[in-house]
């Protein structure tokens, strides 16, 4: 009985989990903008950062911890719940996305959305408005950068320093709703051979 129980249980959360492959030409960020995920990184020796994350969306606000490895050959992002469990893990090389983790959590942050979240926040600026279309990245100071469309402001993203991953990243979405709220817990450096 004891075995069947476990049996119809991971059953019942195999059904929850999903895999995700997408290949990636543009995402759509904002109404009529479009941005193209960069494949090159401006980390030199590649970059592993752990961050505490608030999302709020509405009225509702989740935490979350986001672990990121960023070398030559790919981007990885695994999102954890405060209590340390594994719920999404996105991998892109070479212009693919791949992610899996509950169905639930892949559905709602669509994959590629986040990766761009990411690469607006991080990434230099010359770099994004190449890839960009429909919108400029505009840094009114070394703290504060935007996403501006036809004079309004679609994007604010403030830092806490001016190496912008050594502190904190708020990251406000207004046409979406959304806003990110992430503070640092680990930064390493390797090199990526």
């Amino acid at each position: 009985m004891r075995l069947l129980s476990l049996t119809i249980t991971l059953l019942l959360l195999s059904g929850c989990l999903s895999k995700y492959q997408h290949k990636v030409d543009r995402v759509l960020i904002a109404d009529k903008t479009y941005y193209t995920l960069l494949s090159t990184i401006p980390f030199s020796n590649g970059l592993t950062l752990t961050q505490s994350a608030t999302v709020t969306y509405q009225d509702e606000s989740h935490d979350l911890i986001f672990h990121t490895e960023i070398t030559n050959r790919q981007l990885t992002m695994v999102g954890l719940s405060p209590t340390g469990t594994r719920l999404f893990t996105i991998m892109m090389q070479e212009g693919t996305v791949n992610a899996e983790g509950f169905s639930s959590m892949i559905d709602a942050i669509k994959p590629e959305y986040l990766l761009a979240d990411l690469q607006l926040s991080l990434w230099p600026q010359e770099q994004i408005n190449q890839n960009l279309s429909g919108a400029n990245v505009e840094e009114v100071d070394s703290l504060t950068r935007s996403l501006v469309q036809n004079n309004d402001t679609i994007i604010i993203i403030r830092y806490s320093e001016e190496e912008r991953f050594k502190g904190d990243i708020q990251f406000t979405h207004h046409q979406r709703g959304y806003n990110l709220s992430l503070t640092p817990l680990s930064i390493e450096f390797s090199n990526d051979e």
